[in-house]
């Protein structure tokens, strides 16, 4: 095992809007990688194993908050990434394509002091992971992707039969016109992200106050300065990059198969979830 980088990890400042501890029983940390600072919930001993947690469209470490503390007293380093962008972490002009937030990413890892980590991807989160796996394969020692799917199967997918994702392809069109996605996504206290969250989780809990409790998180998370107009640019890049010679030079960074051990979660109440999408998958690991 290669010797990592010395972390740099300071304390954060506290940030107006956002929870002074958004993911109970963790310590809120910036990390320092690649020339940008990003914040992190940390919780568990510094040297056992690292589990990394990256969060989707439109969320932050928070979308963790539950999960973490359960598993408190697993023999494991958790830590929640607010992604470039988002929450506390700094929001750069550019950066927002999934080679960037992959590189963030394994960069995150070797800044909390390991040189790999079980990754933990959500939605886009998820794209990460898997594009963190074929870049960076010795950082990434598992992965586990939620209600997500790999990066070329989604995109053929959306090119060959596009009404079976045409949830996800409405978002990612839509995010392609300038600033009004963004006065969308902040108009009404960010009433569209409550509503999109809602349709996007299953009908028995959208009664439940944790739903409300997130649908709040969210609302607050899109209304930082500038986390709206960055969070559309993945968006973007994921439609622009394929109109240009970037995209297929991106989709030939991606081996036949993945080597590192994958688990898919996927829901069937999902409005995205597509059985052959969850079939495809199967091929491209071992």
């Amino acid at each position: 095992m290669d010797t990592p980088d010395l972390p740099s990890v300071t304390p954060p400042a506290s940030e107006p809007h956002l929870p002074d501890v958004p993911v109970p029983g963790a310590e809120s940390v910036f990390v320092h990688t690649r020339g940008i600072r990003l914040h992190v919930a940390v919780r568990g001993p510094r040297n056992a194993p690292l589990v990394l947690f990256i969060h989707g469209f439109g969320g932050g470490c928070f979308d963790w908050r539950e999960l973490i503390p359960a598993l408190g007293d697993a023999p494991f380093r958790l830590a929640a990434v607010d992604m470039r962008g988002y929450g506390r972490s700094d929001k750069t002009p550019r950066g927002y394509d999934l080679t960037t937030a992959a590189s963030d990413m394994c960069g995150t890892i070797r800044a909390l002091g390991h040189a790999e980590a079980t990754v933990v991807g959500h939605g886009e989160g998820g794209l990460v992971g898997w594009t963190m796996a074929a870049h960076e394969p010795r950082r990434v020692s598992s992965l586990v992707t939620v209600a997500s799917a790999h990066p070329l199967v989604l995109a053929r997918t959306m090119l060959t039969r596009p009404f079976s994702q045409w949830s996800r392809l409405r978002d990612s069109l839509y995010a392609q016109l300038p600033r009004l996605p963004e006065r969308t996504l902040t108009a009404d206290d960010a009433k569209a992200v409550a509503v999109s969250f809602r349709r996007q989780v299953a009908p028995g809990f959208r009664t439940t106050p944790l739903c409300r409790v997130h649908e709040d998180l969210r609302r607050t998370a899109m209304l930082v300065d500038k986390v709206a107009h960055l969070s559309c640019e993945y968006r973007r890049w994921t439609v622009r990059s394929h109109l240009r010679r970037e995209g297929s030079v991106f989709d030939r960074t991606f081996p036949a198969r993945t080597l590192a051990p994958v688990l898919c979660l996927d829901g069937s109440m999902d409005p995205a979830y597509d059985a052959r999408i969850a079939e495809a998958l199967s091929l491209i690991h071992i």
